[in-house]
């Protein structure tokens, strides 16, 4: 039996019992999706090692034009956010509606803040002609590893981009709804289950950040 509390007189769907199967059932579906996403990612991280173990001279040449910096900076924004997001949570939890709402909305701004240098750091990847997939001379042409290795970066990182972006709209979209009365009686179970899709995009990122920054650089 969960001792978690919840804001009293929160509505239960007809094919619930109670709040708690409620929020167990939201939840598992949630996971049993974030599991498939999560298979998708795998499966480039593995080609990413791989790569890593078979050009490792190749990796590296693309490695260190990657902008350390920015991922290193770019992993604390998404823990940070991770730190806003539980917060929201614990405050639905509590019925605190007003600070739950403040949480959101600068977990928000963290993941905004994360997509602007990001935007920023393929801005300079353009610039060091290191966008081997436009119609532009590839800095380090004349090696194909080295350009797999590139285009993967590229195709990781951009998915990840839109698991955020889609994150960050959902979020002010919540934020929106959970400004209104009574939203924490009527909803407050989405809060629970956005919170995982939350964590998952920055788990992805704590995982990708050393598998394309780190790792043979």
């Amino acid at each position: 039996m969960s001792d978690v509390t919840f804001p009293v007189g929160i509505e239960v769907e007809e094919q619930f019992s109670n709040a708690d199967q409620q929020r167990h059932a939201a939840q598992l579906g949630m996971w049993i999706w974030l599991v498939t996403e999560l298979l998708l990612f795998a499966g480039l991280f593995v080609v990413a090692l791989v790569l890593h173990v078979m050009h490792p001279a190749s990796v590296r040449a693309a490695v260190v034009h990657l902008k350390f910096w920015i991922g290193a900076t770019n992993t604390a924004v998404l823990i940070c956010s991770s730190f806003t997001m539980s917060g929201a949570i614990m405050l639905s939890r509590m019925g605190w509606q007003r600070w739950m709402v403040r949480c959101m909305l600068a977990t928000a701004a963290l993941g905004s803040l994360f997509l602007a240098l990001k935007g920023f750091e393929y801005y300079q990847d353009y610039v060091e002609h290191m966008t081997p997939f436009l119609d532009r001379p590839y800095a380090l042409d004349g090696d194909p590893a080295s350009r797999l290795f590139t285009n993967l970066y590229f195709v990781t990182t951009a998915l990840h981009g839109l698991h955020l972006t889609t994150g960050v709209a959902i979020m002010l979209w919540m934020a929106r709804q959970a400004s209104q009365p009574g939203f924490l009686q009527r909803r407050q179970n989405r809060i629970e289950v956005y919170g995982l899709y939350w964590h998952f995009i920055d788990l992805i990122w704590i995982m990708a950040f050393p598998v394309l920054y780190v790792v043979g650089r």
